[in-house]
């Protein structure tokens, strides 16, 4: 285990964790996890973590998120990443460093569909804990939403996403299908499963066809059968709850989805909210009575959606990142206000979450989480960010989500600890926490004060509603009963109605009760009516008790040798750039090593130059842990050349061949900046090289050949700024980016060459929502040897041109989205979007040069996934080019591209 300093106490419980379930985590697969390095990253405030091969590590994501469920998010994490170990062990074990862990990766990641390896450690972290997200019924909510609404998509449908309509995503859906497994076939179809597939690791739909051989099923039907028995118990579920129909608001037209988050009344009656959906990014929003909507501000990136309105003030946390280290990230605390449309950015540099206005705006309470994940309830003032008060919780339990009184002199929060979660309340004048309920196994959020109760989202009859708690006796209420989840309530003091969130199949809405009395005690409450697909699994597995910090033994720690531990080969790999472009892709042999920190690469290859005949030595190494990135490259290689040879009158050309050793250095400096809903790029590099060359097969020329390039410089500077896309946005709606890059050779007076070239890239909005106009414009100024190389886009079908020097292009393109038709191909593809363009590309625009396209034509592209892969997305497309000029190769022809991202 690999972690800071300050994380010193918090390690040791981890590790104590991982050793009480080492041996039960995989129980179920027959195979306990073999030894692998975790790193716990403690500075970033995002919350998550992953397992990986090439190198072999886990990555452990520290900081707990403020809407989690009811137990210790390390202790959560821990288990459903071992779990990725003991699969990932099965599947491949024997595929081991120093040379095969990537391939073994690569066919874990191919035989394995992403649903059943996510959903499988979800079920293992819900039976292996009091908690886990399949005891959540939020969790499930989109899924059993649509089958309750007649939305039952198909399998890869609800696999692989959808653009237009909300799916269940593949955790939830490999959850359920993987416990019913282990349902219909006890415990060790898991383990026959995965032994079955590991004797045959290369063989195509090897997960189809083996899950076919143990049940009689194939994936497809196997998700139908799925599906149908939970539609079943779902629908038992309602007929037992009889959930009641509530007024939604607004009414939603668009056929996208889209939702009203954390509902809150202005003192006009008007209703502030955070919009979010598919063809907007997240904006805070003022709606009246008949829905029209109002734009407040727009908000960043949110690590959870939240708000705060008081006294015509908002505040919000959002993300930020440090500019050079992208783990490095930040939540701060902006406000606005509404009457002088002002916003600031309150703190710098934080790591405050949740924050909640005081009722008079002069104050905001919110929640802080340490390097060493100690937690503390922090009150800032509006005024200028200052800290007024720092208090700690008793025993360091996670606060979630605060919320002022109408005084202002109590702080309602939620509570977690190993036990449960509780309703905790502050006292701003005696600075002391007390707690209201006992420890609950409920996801309990959003608390909030409405007159002399709290109301809270919790589960108790097993679907998200809305309670409200009695200070007075301590009793708990029922207030909403929906038909699928109740969350976030706000209470209007001068109406004394209830605003709520009341989910729906294409989104949240908001809905109001007439007040908070309680219809439904507790005391005579309804049971709990949460399917609870896990519980017959729990035989299967040990359940865990907390930790008994007692006995719990202390670890020996060190400091980490970065040095010793900078080499660390891994795979053999037939391409040294992880694939990530098809065009540089060069085949070959590379040996890979990857420090665990992510901070050392070294690459030693060997590839075939099948076009020249002749091969190519290579060896890298990048360091970038500090500033500047580092990297220094070495290839041997074989060059090929022609040489004009006259001879009298005659004149023609011979073959050249040699080898030369170039060695090359670069620094670079890339920096990213957040704010608000805009992302900043900024950056500089500088490189240079030594070439030697020898082996020149015509030694006749040897007087007049170049043996070496000394130290030629290239420099390159670039910025950028975008405005964050909306889901089905073809590109930025406002973009602007800038490159500029020069070349020249100081220390060769015998090479004079100088290559300037000056690259932009403007997006604008189209005309519709989601459609996109593209303008780049780029110069290019070069002169000595090589005054045909090119440093700048051309225009399209450019090969089929008749060649001409180019000193400038103008690119000009229109894109928009044209269907989003789902639609699947047999186990082939699966199509989410189409799209098409047009385009017209100008070269040399000048002052007494016609200014007309050089080509112009028409595209069209699609989004798509292939052989039910989860992941590369793809991007697949043709082109057609019109010529606008005479002596063409051809005047109207056609280019295709393929693209794909992770």
């Amino acid at each position: 285990m690999i972690f800071p300093t300050p994380f010193e106490n918090e390690a040791q419980q981890l590790a104590h964790r991982l050793q009480q379930i080492g041996h039960q985590v995989g129980e179920t697969m027959g195979k306990a996890p073999r030894k692998i390095s975790i790193i716990l990253q403690n500075q970033t405030v995002e919350s998550n973590g992953f397992v990986q091969l090439a190198p072999r590590r886990s990555e452990l994501l520290t900081t707990p998120p403020q809407e989690n469920d009811f137990q210790d998010w390390l202790n959560q994490l821990a288990i459903h990443e071992l779990r990725h170990v003991v699969q990932i062990d099965k599947l491949t074990g024997n595929l081991r460093a120093p040379f095969f862990e990537q391939l073994a990766f690569a066919i874990y990641g191919i035989t394995l569909p992403a649903w059943f390896f996510e959903g499988d450690a979800v079920v293992t972290e819900t039976v292996l804990s009091p908690s886990g997200r399949g005891r959540l019924p939020s969790w499930e909510m989109p899924l059993r939403t649509n089958l309750l609404s007649g939305s039952a998509f198909g399998y890869q449908k609800n696999y692989l996403g959808s653009l237009k309509d909300i799916t269940a995503g593949y955790y939830e859906l490999g959850y359920f299908m993987v416990a019913k497994l282990q349902r219909d076939y006890g415990a060790g179809i898991l383990d026959s499963l995965m032994t079955r597939m590991a004797r045959n690791p290369v063989r195509p739909y090897n997960f189809s066809r083996t899950l076919r051989k143990l049940t009689g099923y194939n994936t497809r039907q196997w998700y139908q059968k799925t599906m149908d028995e939970l539609a079943a118990e779902w629908r038992k579920q309602e007929v037992v709850r009889q959930p009641v129909s509530y007024p939604v608001f607004p009414v939603h037209e668009s056929p996208k989805p889209e939702s009203w988050l954390l509902p809150q009344v202005l003192p006009d009656g008007r209703i502030i909210a955070l919009n979010q959906g598919r063809q907007q990014v997240p904006t805070i929003v003022a709606l009246d009575k008949t829905g029209a909507q109002q734009t407040i501000t727009g908000t960043g990136r949110q690590t959870e959606p939240n708000f705060s309105y008081a006294a015509g003030k908002i505040t919000w946390d959002e993300l930020r990142r440090h500019g050079r280290y992208g783990k490095r990230t930040y939540n701060v605390i902006n406000l606005y206000d509404l009457k002088t449309k002002e916003y600031r950015q309150l703190t710098h540099k934080s790591r405050l979450f949740s924050p909640a206005l005081h009722p008079a705006g002069s104050q905001v309470a919110a929640i802080a989480i340490g390097w060493d994940n100690a937690v503390q309830l922090v009150l800032l003032r509006t005024d200028d960010g200052k800290i007024l008060g720092n208090y700690s919780p008793p025993e360091n339990m996670m606060l979630q989500t605060p919320a002022f009184d109408a005084s202002g002199n109590k702080i309602i929060a939620v509570g977690v600890t190993r036990a449960g979660a509780a309703l905790i309340e502050f006292d701003c004048n005696t600075h002391t926490f007390s707690q209201l309920t006992g420890w609950q196994p409920q996801q309990l959020t959003r608390p909030s004060y409405a007159g002399d109760a709290i109301v809270f989202k919790a589960h108790y009859d097993g679907i998200d509603n809305i309670y409200a708690f009695n200070r007075a006796d301590g009793s708990i209420s029922q207030l909403t009963n929906v038909a699928f989840g109740a969350f976030n309530p706000s209470f209007d003091e001068a109406t004394g109605r209830l605003w709520f969130n009341n989910y729906q199949s294409d989104g949240y809405r908001i809905s109001w009760l007439a007040g908070i009395r309680g219809d439904h005690p507790l005391a005579g409450k309804k049971p709990d009516s949460h399917i609870s697909y896990f519980k017959p699994l729990v035989s299967h597995e040990i359940d865990l008790t907390s930790i008994d910090t007692t006995k719990q033994q202390i670890f020996a720690s060190r400091e980490y040798n970065e040095v010793k531990n900078l080499v660390n080969f891994h795979s053999l790999s037939v391409d040294a750039g992880n694939f990530a472009d098809f065009s540089a892709i060069q085949p070959g042999i590379y040996w890979l090593s990857d420090n665990l920190l992510n901070t050392a690469q070294l690459r030693l290859g060997y590839r075939y130059d099948g076009d020249i005949r002749s091969s190519e030595y290579f060896a890298s190494a990048t360091y970038q842990r500090y500033f500047p990135k580092l990297s220094l490259e070495y290839r041997n290689r074989g060059q090929v050349g022609t040489a004009r040879v006259s001879e009298g009158s005659e004149t023609g050309l011979t073959s050249l061949r040699w080898r030369e050793h170039v060695t090359t250095f670069q620094a670079d400096v890339p920096l990213v900046f957040y704010r608000l809903n805009h992302t900043y790029t900024m950056g500089a590099a500088v490189a240079t090289s030594y070439t030697s060359r020898y082996g020149l097969n015509e030694p006749e020329f040897q007087d007049r050949f170049i043996n070496h390039i000394r130290f030629p410089l290239h420099y390159r500077v670039y910025a950028g700024h975008s405005v964050r896309q909306r889901a089905l946005d073809i590109a930025p709606r406002w973009g602007q980016h800038f490159s500029l890059a020069y070349h020249h050779m100081p220390f060769d007076d015998r090479i004079g060459s100088v290559r300037f070239s000056l690259r932009t890239a403007f997006y604008f909005p189209g005309l519709l929502p989601n459609h996109s106009l593209l303008a780049r414009f780029s110069y290019q100024q070069h002169n000595g040897p090589y005054p045909v190389a090119n440093d700048i886009p051309l225009v399209s079908g450019f090969d089929q041109l008749r060649p001409m020097p180019v000193d400038n292009t103008l690119l000009l393109s229109y894109r928009f989205p044209l269907a989003y038709p789902d639609w699947t191909i047999g186990p082939l593809a699966y199509i989410r979007r189409f799209r098409g363009g047009l385009f017209a590309d100008f070269q040399n625009v000048r002052t007494g040069h016609p200014f007309r396209p050089r080509t112009f034509g028409i595209e069209f592209r699609s989004d798509m996934n292939f052989l039910r892969f989860y992941l590369p997305n793809f991007d697949i497309g043709v082109k057609l080019i019109y010529a606008n000029e005479t002596g063409a190769r051809r005047r109207v022809f056609a280019t295709y591209g393929i693209g794909y991202s992770y």
